[in-house]
């Protein structure tokens, strides 16, 4: 046993104090984790559950083998904050690029019609490919030009923490619906496209989603350029593409990464953060926290005094948006799409995906197995019902949609539901949401439900994170 050096255990409490914890393991946390670990700063991951994602992961079925994950997820162009986080963690090859915007549309019936975006400049690249497209008339695509020009008229920042600093805009008191209705755009094209768009990114009832967010939304994935309209798909399963990666990148940068970690309270003294307190009862110090749970997860860790004050008590105003993923395995394809659409229906999207069977009847582990994800979004209506029912609303849409589905048998189904997938995007929202920096000295908020100017996306929390490491590190 080596001897004991007072100096070296002076040291060794000196970077346990420099240390940097950040509390959950989700993109939000990780992308905060790994931009300070980028930036020479000593990071602590603690993540309470056995796996890294949050929401946002990938899992093992136990039935069939397959790898699925929690909740059909995409990425755009236009997350330059996660494409930049990918980059860094070496996995951006796995995410699977359209060249150009193609999404595809079934209806009952099985027509099937597309829009694709041309190889023009922006805005010209969308609105060639709307005029060229089979999935409008002519009066839906003028109705199209004219939401375009207005969302060129419109004052919409391009960078998403401005969204929170700049002057009202009328359309943040409208919802989607209203503001739609009042750019004239007709019933069929809101319920055909605008609100199967609003879903897909909003996880929200245009009913009450709000037109501020939704406008930005447009704006930056469909108008901007033809590279930030580009579609990507995870050709792995979503954790393959970061989680692992991420924990590894810290822990190589003289970081720790620890799972099973839960922390049952944040330390305060004199009106700055001092650590965290474990469930087990053990205390860890540092002088710098970054809290990346969930916005109805946060109350529960802080200390009561600071639950009541008004920086932290209007996130409690903020409300839950389910969405349900109904999984369903059949003996032959039904589509050869990767993802589509839906037009009329329940459901909403369709993903194409194909894993190995094992252990059920007619398959074999060598053997592919035709799979799609199917996507509720706004689920709000549908959270309570029953995954027979689901299953059943699901193959019977699938037989009016898709004639090839009709003579499929089902062999297996699994319907996953998140109640609080994702925070409610509704008018007003913006002042529940805060910004990084809190009231606490060291005390700094992520996720996607924080100040962000996004909806509760991949992209919204990967920005958090790295807007909490910016404010950390701008202390140095």
């Amino acid at each position: 046993m080596p001897p004991f050096s007072p100096g070296q255990a002076m040291r060794d409490l000196t970077a346990m104090a420099d240390e940097i914890l950040v509390i959950s393991g989700g993109f939000a946390g990780l992308a905060a984790g790994v931009a300070l670990a980028k930036a020479g700063r000593r990071v602590r991951l603690l993540e309470q559950s056995q796996h890294w994602g949050g929401r946002a992961r990938s899992f093992r079925d136990a039935v069939t083998g397959s790898v699925l994950d929690n909740g059909q997820h995409i990425l755009m162009g236009c997350y330059h904050r996660t494409l930049h986080f990918l980059e860094t963690l070496g996995t951006l090859d796995r995410i699977r690029f359209q060249p150009r915007m193609t999404v595809h549309f079934i209806e009952r019936g099985g027509r099937r019609s597309a829009l694709r975006c041309l190889g023009l400049p922006a805005p010209w690249h969308l609105l060639a490919g709307v005029l060229t497209s089979n999935a409008f008339s002519w009066r839906e695509k003028r109705e199209v030009l004219r939401l375009g020009a207005a969302l060129e008229r419109g004052p919409h920042p391009t960078d998403a923490r401005e969204s929170s600093r700049r002057e009202p805009n009328p359309i943040e008191k409208m919802t989607v619906e209203d503001w739609l209705q009042a750019l004239g755009q007709s019933e069929g094209l809101r319920r055909n496209f605008w609100d199967l768009l609003c879903l897909a990114s909003m996880n929200e009832d245009p009913k009450i989603a709000s037109a501020g967010i939704f406008a930005r939304v447009l704006s930056l994935a469909l108008f901007r350029s033809p590279s930030d309209s580009r579609i990507g798909i995870p050709s792995a399963g979503l954790s393959d593409c970061y989680t692992g990666a991420a924990a590894d990148y810290v822990r190589a940068r003289s970081g720790q990464a620890e799972l099973g970690k839960c922390v049952a309270a944040l330390l305060t003294r004199g009106g700055a953060v001092r650590g965290v307190r474990l469930e087990d009862g053990a205390d860890i110090e540092a002088k710098e926290v970054v809290s990346a749970v969930p916005w109805h997860a946060l109350t529960r860790i802080l200390p009561a005094e600071l639950a009541q004050h008004p920086f932290f008590a209007r996130i409690q105003e903020l409300r839950p948006a389910p969405i349900i993923s109904i999984d369903l395995w059949f003996d032959r394809p039904i589509t050869g799409l990767d993802f589509a659409g839906l037009r009329g229906t329940t459901i909403q999207w369709l993903f194409n995906r194909c894993r190995p069977l094992s252990g059920l009847e007619g398959g074999s582990a060598d053997s592919k197995a035709p799979y799609v994800s199917l996507v509720i979004s706004g689920a709000r209506g549908h959270i309570s019902r029953a995954q027979e029912d689901l299953v059943s609303t699901a193959i019977r849409e699938l037989g009016e949609l898709m004639p090839r589905a009709r003579d499929a048998r089902l062999l297996r189904s699994l319907v996953i539901k998140e109640p609080y997938a994702t925070f409610s995007p509704a008018v007003g929202v913006d002042a529940s949401r805060p910004p990084s920096r809190t009231p606490i000295r060291g005390l700094y908020l992520a996720g996607d439900w924080t100040a962000t100017g996004l909806p509760a996306t991949i992209e919204g929390a990967v920005e958090s994170g790295y807007t909490a490491a910016e404010a950390i590190l701008e202390g140095y």
